[in-house]
């Protein structure tokens, strides 16, 4: 037994050090409920994620969804909802909505990369770190944090925080309550939380193992967590947040994550200010649009912004993924784990 126990974690250890980067948009990793490719079923299955490739359509019925883009970028859509793949390219990733909502959380856009949304012949392009919306009905496009380029029949218009507006007619930038969250909301609250946590123990794991010095290229990428049963976001240097003020940890960083206090976001995941959670000073978010930065120092005694409403430190997960890209599973569905993410948990 002892010796198998052993056998066990040398190959959580040896996983461990294998990053995997991304090479295309389009991967689904979590459903709930009913989700139909090309009109057939995709039944959830663990550590199966099958791709949206160019052209085909991805819906939802009784249930909803998110999907991996670039690294860093989460496309997450409600009941109800339907949506194009376009194009899946990383230089040149484009979605369409079909119908429904789509929020899109775009934790790290680096300057090669580029995300669009499309809907009835209007262009959103998300410039920066932050958070999006997109409705159907009605047609309207939101900016919670970040910026973005939208483009129409009548003219272009750069919108940030706060800001939103119609689609399909002229365009016109105006306030909306950005702390009005409704569950499509909530829910990408609790994901982010969710994430945030195998964040850390995907962080820690490749800090510990040693993989990340060589294994990442420079770059940060999707990494597997089967434990959590996800692929979470890994830097490959410095600390970041998510619009919602989760803390994301490289391998470098992570040994400064300092849990304190139980934190968790209050009030049913509508308002955005975390409550506790880890900590790290001297933060920085002017990076060319990046919530990253790779020259931080550190004190325990200080907490950034991004510290992280939910995030944890415990539980040792296991990685695998060789150098190529994200794995495909057949017929698979997204495969998540159904822990409880912070304030609420993941279901």
């Amino acid at each position: 037994m002892r010796l198998i126990v052993g056998l066990a974690l040398l190959a959580v250890s040896s996983a461990y050090g294998q990053y995997v980067i991304s090479a295309h948009s389009g991967v689904i990793q979590e459903i709930e409920g009913s989700a139909y490719l090309n009109d057939k079923a995709v039944s959830p299955k663990f550590g199966q994620f099958p791709d949206i490739k160019e052209g085909q359509v991805f819906r939802t019925e009784e249930g909803r969804a998110e999907i991996l883009l670039t690294p860093g970028v989460f496309l997450r859509i409600s009941e109800n909802s339907s949506m194009q793949m376009v194009s899946n390219r990383l230089t040149d990733t484009r979605v369409e909505l079909l119908g429904g909502s789509a929020m899109v959380e775009c934790d790290d856009i680096p300057k090669d990369n580029s995300i669009m949304l499309l809907y009835k012949g209007s262009t959103m392009m998300l410039v920066k770190h932050g958070l999006y919306r997109v409705d159907s009905d009605p047609a309207r496009f939101q900016v919670y944090d970040g910026e973005a380029i939208v483009k129409g029949e009548s003219g272009q218009l750069t919108l940030k925080g706060g800001r939103q507006t119609g689609l399909g007619g002229a365009l016109m930038a105006e306030n909306f309550d950005k702390n009005n969250g409704d569950e499509l909301y909530r829910w990408s609250v609790r994901r982010a939380s969710y994430l945030a946590k195998a964040n850390v123990s995907s962080a820690t794991a490749l800090r510990d193992s040693g993989g990340y010095y060589g294994g990442m290229g420079g770059l940060g990428g999707w990494q597997f967590n089967p434990l959590f049963g996800l692929f979470t976001f890994v830097p490959y240097s410095g600390i970041g947040y998510s619009p919602f003020g989760f803390g994301w940890w490289s391998p470098y960083t992570v040994g400064y994550y300092y849990p304190y206090g139980g934190g968790y976001y209050g009030g049913g995941g509508a308002s955005r200010t975390p409550v506790g959670g880890g900590q790290a000073s001297t933060f920085s978010t002017s990076n060319n649009g990046r919530a990253f930065n790779d020259g931080a120092s550190f004190s325990r005694g200080s907490v950034a912004p991004m510290s992280g409403g939910a995030i944890s430190g415990g539980g040792v997960s296991m990685g695998s993924g060789g150098g190529g890209g994200i794995s495909s599973g057949g017929g698979g569905g997204g495969g998540g784990a159904h822990g409880g993410g912070g304030g609420g948990g993941h279901r």
